[in-house]
């Protein structure tokens, strides 16, 4: 496999609300319902104000800064709302290769954005990149405007200095300049950018990071000597679940790169080939397959053939790799793209 990356650089030359003795989550949940696929979406979010909280209490924010409740719908895609889907998402989801943190954590030291205070996961899903921040900062919050993933991350064990909040990308509710990296791990093309980039530069402090990956849908199966006949099978099935991906698949499509050139800060770059191998089993790929929005969007529109197509690709799966365990290991191969940039001082 080409372990090379292709690399873009480009270098530098007031009081709160009344709310009624309501709690602000409960607050901003009443204002923010959930929306769902094919709702119109409201456009413009006028300026929300602050409620100062403090560390501890309901409704804190981890930072010691403050809640915003946001007064209309943020324009971000929800794909991954129900339960069922959470934890599905929870099992089968997995977290950032070890090259994809290498190329990250390189370039933090590279910026000397670590050591460093508070790291801000947006999108965080179920928390299987956030994860991968507690071990290096001494405060992370993960954010995901969907409850029922951030449910499914509070009840997940993981390490004492990591909370989770559910909020939009587009609304932290933090102060300005108050954080040190800010991560998003294959959420950022769900968001609404411009607003989410606007929401980056202000949240993050002078000489803070930002670090936004995603994989792609350039996938493989590595096992013995039927790799290629099972890579076969794999994208016959992939292949139809693409057919219903949402328009937002675009920017994975691209690499990234409307990302990039959206991200508002002159130093940054982009690595658009970082291939790596996860270790699967056959159950962890069709389970992985099953977490997507994609194949959730087919499940709804054809429940009967979605759950069959998913069914028979196990099976071929198993008889292609010559047998019958679904537990049976397998090398699941996917390459990442990143997106990383240092706000000027």
């Amino acid at each position: 496999m080409n372990k090379s990356r292709a690399v873009e650089r480009l270098r530098p030359g007031s009081a709160a609300p009344d709310l009624g003795g309501i709690e602000p989550l409960e607050a901003a949940r009443r204002i923010f319902p959930p929306i769902r696929p094919g709702w119109a979406v409201p456009g413009a979010v006028p300026a929300i104000p602050r409620l100062p909280l403090g560390l501890g209490g309901a409704g804190s924010c981890w930072c010691g800064g403050c809640w915003r409740v946001p007064a209309q719908p943020s324009m971000a895609t929800q794909m991954f709302e129900g339960k069922g889907h959470a934890a599905v998402y929870q099992k089968y989801r997995f977290a950032p290769g070890k090259e994809l943190k290498r190329i990250i954590l390189s370039y933090l030291q590279e910026k000397k954005a670590i050591p460093a205070e508070l790291a801000v996961d947006v999108g965080c899903g179920s928390g299987q990149g956030t994860e991968f921040l507690g071990e290096h900062f001494k405060k992370v919050v993960g954010t995901d405007i969907s409850e029922a993933q951030i449910q499914e991350a509070k009840e997940t064990p993981g390490m004492p200095n990591i909370s989770y909040l559910a909020c939009p990308a587009e609304e932290l509710p933090l102060q300005d300049g108050s954080v040190d990296v800010l991560t998003s791990f294959t959420a950022a093309h769900w968001f609404d950018i411009p607003k989410f980039m606007k929401e980056a530069e202000r949240v993050l402090r002078p000489g803070g990071c930002v670090a936004i990956s995603t994989y792609t849908v350039d996938m493989s199966l590595r096992y013995g000597d039927c790799s290629e006949k099972l890579t076969k099978v794999f994208r016959e099935c992939w292949d139809q679940f693409l057919k219903y991906s949402h328009d937002r698949i675009k920017y994975v499509l691209d690499n990234y790169k409307t990302i990039f050139e959206a991200l508002p800060f002159p130093d940054k770059k982009r690595v658009t080939d970082i291939y790596e191998p996860i270790p699967m089993t056959v159950e962890g790929v069709v389970g992985y397959m099953e977490s997507t929005s994609s194949y959730q969007t087919f499940k709804k529109s054809d429940p009967k053939t979605a759950t069959s197509l998913l069914q028979e690709t196990e099976k071929r799966m198993l008889e292609t790799m010559g047998v019958s365990s679904r537990e049976t290991p397998v090398e699941f191969w996917v390459r990442h793209v990143c997106v990383l940039g240092c706000k000027g001082c």
